[in-house]
C-alpha cells in the first residue's frame, strides 16, 4: 500500500494506505481515517476499528495506527469528543461538566485507569482544565525524522548533521555531509513531509519512518539509537524494500570489483546511487572503481564523501588515511589516523601508521617508542618490527 499513488478517497489530498468498508471498500489515508473512526461506528471487521479491552473498564479505546503519529492523532480527536459526550460512569455528566463541577472526583476516577505510554495524558488534562506540568516529548524515530525534514524544508544544511549519527569533530567532514545532503535532488526539492508508517525492529536499537515528500515521494528514513539516541543511519529513496535488496547489491558490486570488471560495478554503482542517495558503501565501492581506474583525485574524493556520510565506516577513514600516507600527506594522515583511533583505540595498524606519519614529521623518538608499544602487544606484528629496522637502535 506505501507504492499505492491513489490518492484518499474521502479527501483526494493524503495518500491512501488502507481499505474502508464505511466508504465500500475505498482507498482511505491514515488522517481521514482518524476522522472516521473517532465516532465508534466503524465495524469490527476492520482491523482499523477502535476497540476496548476485554473489562470495558477503560473509557478510552485501543487504535490500531502504522505509526505513534497516526496514534497520537486518532487519541487526541477522540479526547476532543469524548470530553463533551455523557458518561454512565459520571453519572451521565460530560467529563467537561464533571472537571468544572467536582474535578477532584474526577481525576480520581482518571487516575484508576492504566495509559499506554504514548497515550496524550497531557493533551487530555489540557482539556479538562487541570493543571499539570507539560512533560517534555520524547524523542522517538518520527520526531527525529520530522526535524531532519524540517531543516530540509528550510534548506538548513548546516543542521542536518546533528539528525544523523555523525559525531566527529572534523571541518572537512562536517562541511561535506551538508554538501552531499544538499545535492540530492529530492531532499533539495522537499517542500513538504508526512509520515505514512513507522516502525521499530525487534532488536530494539533499529527503526525505519515511511514518508510522502511533497505529496508524490515516497521516501524511507533507517534510524539506529546504538548510541543512546534515535539518529539518522541512512535514507532510501523509495520504499523499505530497498533496504532488503542493498546487501545482495553490495555482494555484486564487491563481486565485480574483486573480479577485476570495472564496468559492471560502474554500471551497478551508478544505477543505485539514485536509490540510496548517501550511502556511504556505494561511495567506498565507487572510490575502489576509481582505484582501478588510477584515478587517485577521485578516489580521494569518494574515499572523504564516504566518511564523511558515515563517521563510524572505520574502513573507509582508513583507506583515506592510508592515501595521504602514500602521498606524504602527513598532517592530514596524521589527523584522521587520530580521528580513526577514537573508533578502535587498540588498532595495531592505526597505531603503526601513526608511527610512521610521526617518523616522517620529524619526530623519530615518538615513532619508535610507538612501534615498540605495538611490539609489546603483539611481538609478531611484522610492519612495526620491518620499521625499527630502519632507525638505529638506541
Amino acid at each position: 500500500m506505501l507504492l499505492n499513488k491513489e490518492r484518499c478517497a474521502k479527501c483526494r489530498s493524503e495518500r491512501s494506505v488502507r481499505n474502508c468498508p464505511r466508504l465500500r471498500g475505498k482507498l482511505i489515508g491514515w488522517k481521514c481515517c482518524n476522522g472516521l473512526r473517532i465516532d465508534l461506528r466503524c465495524p469490527e471487521s476492520c482491523p482499523y476499528a477502535a476497540s476496548f479491552d476485554a473489562s470495558k473498564v477503560s473509557p478510552f479505546p485501543a487504535f490500531r495506527a502504522d505509526s505513534n503519529t497516526e496514534f497520537g492523532q486518532a487519541a487526541r480527536r477522540f479526547i476532543d469528543l469524548w470530553c463533551y459526550q455523557p458518561q454512565p460512569e459520571l453519572e451521565g455528566n460530560t467529563p467537561a461538566e464533571k472537571a468544572a463541577g467536582d474535578s477532584t472526583a474526577l481525576l480520581a476516577w482518571l487516575s484508576k485507569f492504566q495509559y499506554p505510554a504514548n497515550f496524550p495524558v497531557a493533551y487530555l488534562m489540557e482539556k479538562l482544565g487541570f493543571e499539570h506540568e507539560r512533560p517534555e516529548e520524547p524523542e522517538t524515530p518520527e520526531t527525529v525524522a520530522l526535524g531532519f525534514f524540517d531543516a530540509i524544508i528550510a534548506h538548513n544544511w548546516e543542521q542536518t548533521r546533528a539528525f544523523s549519527q555523525n559525531e566527529l569533530d572534523d571541518p572537512e567532514l562536517i562541511k561535506r555531509y551538508q554538501h552531499l545532503l544538499s545535492t540530492i535532488p529530492e531532499l533539495a526539492r522537499t517542500k513538504s513531509c508526512d509520515i505514512l508508517h513507522a516502525g521499530a525492529a525487534d532488536d530494539g536499537v533499529s527503526a525505519i519512518v515511511v514518508l510522502e515528500l511533497n505529496r508524490k515521494l515516497v521516501w524511507t528514513v533507517l534510524l539506529s539509537s546504538s548510541t543512546g539516541s534515535w539518529r539518522i543511519k541512512q535514507n532510501l529513496n523509495g520504499s523499505p524494500q530497498l533496504y532488503y535488496a542493498q546487501n545482495q547489491l553490495f555482494r555484486e558490486i564487491a563481486e565485480a570489483l574483486g573480479n577485476g570488471n570495472d564496468q559492471l560495478a560502474w554500471d551497478l554503482i551508478k544505477q543505485s546511487l539514485p536509490k540510496y542517495p548517501d550511502c556511504a558503501d556505494l561511495y567506498y565501492y565507487r572510490a575502489l572503481y576509481w582505484q582501478l581506474a588510477k584515478n587517485k583525485d577521485r578516489m580521494r574524493e569518494d574515499f572523504l564523501n564516504s566518511w564523511a556520510l558515515d563517521n563510524n565506516f572505520f574502513e573507509a577513514g582508513f583507506a583515506l588515511a592510508t592515501l595521504y600516507l602514500s602521498e606524504k600527506e602527513l598532517l592530514p594522515a596524521q589527523a584522521a589516523l587520530r580521528q580513526l583511533q577514537v573508533l578502535r583505540p587498540e588498532d595495531l595498524n592505526v597505531r603503526n601508521n601513526l608511527a610512521a606519519c610521526a617518523a616522517g614529521l620529524g619526530n623519530t623518538e615518538a615513532a619508535i617508542g610507538l612501534w615498540r608499544e605495538i611490539l609489546n602487544t603483539d611481538p609478531n606484528y611484522e610492519p612495526a618490527r620491518k620499521n625499527l629496522e630502519r632507525y638505529p637502535k638506541n
